[in-house]
């Protein structure tokens, strides 16, 4: 059973991705593990009854485990499985060598090769030559577009997915694109390269192995210092000049899309936005970013109530009424 078709209603059995593990201790003194499992529908929590630190071992995070008959309950609104550790039968875990990871993943809700197709036909639009050539140094690498296909856009927060950085980046860019096409005096290739690249540092930020995970230089610097060094070091290898001593505006205003489409220092932006277009970049990543943790919650709602189930990381439940049945992406040739 995938995870989004869990209701409560019936026993549970399938195969499921351990993403968390922790060792506690319950009110009566016991211990019990608090798990989290993945497949690409979607998360749920688990509780294993009675654990010691063998089965705590043995679940272990980035295992897959197969369930057989777990009974959902609902706890704090939330449904969960629940299962006692001394039931041999309640589950077994599968060797590395029986699964595929990537198919307990979440995925992108819409078309890959639709973003890809999307983000190219807008690299192939730009005409500037300078803003074309730091453009080729990435998406001429199939290394680099084989990643860049697939990383999350984050680990946790928005688009923590298969193709999550794919679609995020088309998001922003179909934005941008509108608003260059809206307001006047708007550099449209330099916002488009700049949409297009705000986030590379992501491919060098996360890596798919059995889960989503940071890489160290990842945890370490974080990605628009990655994404910043990735731009400078291909400006360096076309133009022959560092940032320090660059003296041409486009490129120059290319990077600070980059360091500051965070918007504000609060948010982990260097400075905050100076252009025209940086001010569009920004507005437009925190849009898509923000939409699309309605959107999952949307997606992942089970019950036919008019308000979703409060959401942790959101802070707030949000109103459904009124909601078209239609939840599927826009194809984004409707509205380019």
């Amino acid at each position: 059973m995938e995870i989004k078709a869990i209701t409560g209603n019936k026993p549970v059995s399938g195969r499921y991705l351990i993403v968390e593990n922790q060792l506690r201790t319950a009110k009566n003194g016991s211990n019990y593990l608090a798990l989290k499992l993945s497949d690409r529908t979607g998360e749920i929590a688990a509780k294993v009854w009675d654990a010691d630190e063998t089965v705590y071992q043995r679940l272990e995070v980035g295992k897959i485990v197969e369930l057989c008959n777990i009974q959902p309950k609902l706890f704090k609104e939330q449904i969960q499985l629940e299962w006692d550790a001394k039931n041999n039968g309640a589950f077994k875990l599968l060797l590395d060598s029986e699964v595929d990871f990537g198919e307990f993943l979440p995925h992108a809700p819409g078309n890959l090769s639709e973003y890809w197709n999307y983000i190219n036909d807008t690299i192939q639009a730009i005409d500037e030559p300078s803003l074309k050539k730091v453009l080729k140094v990435f998406f001429d690498d199939r290394d680099f577009v084989n990643q860049f296909i697939r990383v999350p856009a984050a680990i946790k927060r928005h688009h923590a997915y298969i193709g999550g950085l794919l679609e995020h980046t088309a998001g922003v860019v179909a934005m941008c694109r509108a608003a260059a096409d809206y307001y006047p005096l708007v550099n449209k290739d330099l916002l488009l390269t700049g949409a297009i690249i705000h986030d590379i540092g992501k491919t060098k930020t996360y890596r798919l192995e059995k889960g989503f995970d940071g890489t160290d230089q990842g945890k370490l610097l974080g990605h628009l210092v990655l994404g910043v060094n990735l731009v400078e070091q291909a400006i360096f290898d076309q133009f022959g000049k560092r940032a320090e001593d660059m003296d041409d505006p486009l490129l120059l205003s290319l990077i600070h899309l980059l360091v500051s489409h965070h918007g504000i220092m609060e948010w982990g932006s260097p400075v905050e936005p100076l252009t025209l277009e940086a001010c569009i970049l920004h507005h437009a990543d925190n849009m898509d970013a923000q939409v699309t943790k309605f959107l999952t919650i949307i997606r992942n709602q089970t019950q036919d109530t008019p308000w979703a189930t409060f959401d942790p990381g959101l802070g707030r439940s949000i109103y459904l009424k009124g909601l078209p049945v239609e939840l599927e992406p826009k194809n984004l040739s409707e509205g380019a």
